[in-house]
């Protein structure tokens, strides 16, 4: 026959082959682990959810992520299983990694998918070219939990120990461009995570605040060079179920959702903004900065995230504008420390310079720091500001700053703290709106150290009753 023939049949031959291969591998798999169930038919998605389809694909019986020179990928991409949240569980999957460069990959457990399908939350993660070749990470979160050669530790207070793992040390011996098989267990707080059938790291996390006792499960794509990410033969074994009773979110509730329309902009902060109409930046993106925590302090609402900011800001952009007469400003937070010395949110570029700023410092005429709001319109410049002793330091506020185009005003909680007379329109600036730092010639300075929860901004004037119910529940 011609060569092009052969050719063709030959490769058909391979292909059914593969097929067959795969199609055997998968039932023996099943037959002799009988607990596992397969989540991977190897020849379709349809049980789990992609961010943007473009980057998947199944392809000789593997789920295969993709990324090229033509179809470039600046923010990780993620794969959800359609099946829940998993609490319990054993997951035995097969996966290799190739790319150019080091590149890194892994997929997430026991995770929070955010509203713009980014995920956050436990990692089995891996990156060519290193030491550690794979970890137990936190992504978004307090990133190194684990690396591989690792037995690590959280306490009640998040203080993390780590001894060596004697049978994990040295080199690897695995290659992430092969094909290789990770076994990892999740019971209680305790993660293991086996490659080829071989401890490789451990963690007890038993943070109250920042372990997570359940969430979705997740292949990963990271973003950067051209990248091939792929698994197969994913099985899964659920001793204990996911709690479905899960409660709602006290913020999205039906009755306060309706303070927000006609919002500027509604950012719920334990997300990072992920997902909102207007985009919010958090700068830098690594390190300082820990997602997805739960609040601690008096005033802290039951079942809720925080986002807890350490040198790490948010950036609105500079187009936010509000009308020429009216404002409001929301923002909710802690002070762990009390001290109450930083930017909080605002469009500044210095003193004299401000569309609007809520701050805090301590002002003089007053023993400590204060909290302030301040504003410039065609009639000047005015602020409004209250006496930190006033209320508990170190305890989760509600702060809003409103002008109704005759009076500048403050409220804390709910209730209104000072005032000041102030007409005229107000003047805008080109600054970026920053959440937790401000503008000072140019530079971010005045850095907030603590937790932050949900913030908006109105283009007019809550009433007194609208800034009341923005109080989280127990206020």
């Amino acid at each position: 026959m011609p060569t092009y023939a052969r050719s063709r049949t030959t490769a058909a031959l391979a292909a059914l082959f593969v097929s067959v291969g795969v199609s055997i591998s998968t039932s023996i798999t099943a037959a002799a682990e009988p607990e596992f169930q397969s989540l991977f038919d190897g020849r379709s998605l349809s049980e789990w959810l992609p961010g943007n389809p473009a980057y998947w694909e199944v392809k000789d019986g593997a789920i295969v992520g993709r990324i090229t020179k033509e179809r470039p990928c600046t923010t990780n991409q993620y794969l959800v299983w359609r099946g829940g949240e998993l609490a319990d569980f054993e997951l035995k999957l097969e996966a290799r990694l190739n790319g150019e460069g080091g590149i890194n990959g892994g997929f997430q457990f026991r995770s929070r998918l955010l509203p713009d399908h980014d995920v956050c939350g436990y990692q089995m993660d891996n990156n060519l070219r290193t030491e550690w070749l794979v970890r137990l990470y936190d992504e978004y979160g307090r990133h190194d939990l684990a690396l591989r050669g690792e037995r690590a530790w959280f306490d009640v207070n998040g203080v993390r120990t780590a001894q060596p793992l004697e049978s994990a040390r040295g080199p690897a011996h695995f290659r992430l461009e092969d094909w290789h098989e990770y076994h990892l267990t999740c019971l209680g707080p305790k993660i293991t995570l086996r490659v080829n059938g071989e401890l490789v790291a451990e963690v007890e996390d038993n943070d109250p605040r920042r372990a997570e006792p359940q969430g979705v499960l997740a292949l990963q794509l990271h973003s950067g060079p051209p990248t091939v990410a792929e698994f197969r033969n994913i099985r899964l074994k659920i001793p204990k179920p996911a709690n479905t009773n899960t409660v709602a979110d006290w913020r999205t509730r039906e009755a306060r959702r309706k303070l927000f329309d006609g919002a500027l902009a509604w950012w719920l902060l334990d997300a990072g903004g992920h997902g909102a109409q207007t985009t919010l930046r958090l700068v830098p993106e690594f390190y300082q900065f820990e997602l997805n925590v739960r609040p601690a302090g008096t005033g802290a609402a039951p079942d809720a995230k925080v986002t807890v900011l350490d040198g790490a800001y948010f950036d609105a952009g500079q187009e936010l504008q509000a009308p020429a007469d009216q404002l409001t400003v929301y923002l909710r937070l802690r002070d762990p420390a009390g001290r109450w010395n930083s930017a909080l949110v605002g469009k500044r570029a210095r003193p004299d310079h401000a569309y609007f700023n809520l701050f805090s410092t301590d002002l003089p005429g007053t023993p400590g720091p204060d909290i302030a709001f301040e504003i410039r319109t065609t009639q000047g410049f005015a602020q409004a500001s209250f006496p930190v002793s006033n209320i508990d330091a170190r305890a989760w506020h509600n702060l809003v700053g409103r002008y109704d185009g005759r009076t500048l005003a403050i409220f804390c909680d709910g209730r209104l703290m000072a005032s000041q007379p102030i007409t005229g329109s107000l003047i805008p600036n080109s600054e970026p709106l920053l959440i937790g730092a401000e503008t000072q010639d140019g530079k971010k300075v005045r850095h907030f150290r603590g937790e932050v929860d949900e913030a908006a901004i109105w283009p007019r004037a809550l009433t007194n009753t609208e800034i009341a119910a923005l109080a989280a529940p127990g206020q």
